[in-house]
């Protein structure tokens, strides 16, 4: 019996750790993160396309790719004035801590707490 159980605990604990392992080295999607924080800076591909002289088409196709280059991805950085980490770390399952990640990793999080503080002034003024 205690052979048995042993086996079973042995067993749990090796999925156990093939599920953390395989969570651990999922690497992140960079074209569906750089398409993320576009969006949330209400940046258009457009207006990316521009600043890196490459066409819409270019910044689209490279939003569907699961890895960019380093030097790529810093360019894309100074632009949107975020680290290069934001494109690597940035995981959609903890969506609440990425936002709080960019709000104070770049200027974005001065302006929300600033929107916010307006907000809450105009409410109290009513």
């Amino acid at each position: 019996m205690v052979v048995f159980y042993n086996y079973l605990t042995y067993q749990k604990s090796k999925k156990l750790n093939n599920f953390t392992s395989n969570k651990m080295k999922k690497k992140p999607h960079l074209g569906r993160n750089l398409s993320r924080i576009r969006l949330y800076y209400g940046m258009k591909q457009a207006t990316l396309a521009k600043a890196l002289g490459i066409s819409q088409q270019a910044v689209s196709k490279m939003e569907q790719k699961n890895t960019l280059g380093d030097e790529l991805l810093l360019k894309i950085a100074n632009i949107m004035g975020v680290k290069i980490s934001m494109f690597k770390k940035l995981d959609p399952d903890l969506a609440q801590q990425n936002i709080n990640d960019i709000e104070k990793n770049s200027d974005m999080g001065l302006i929300i707490e600033l929107v916010r503080r307006l907000v809450k002034n105009e409410k109290q003024h009513k």
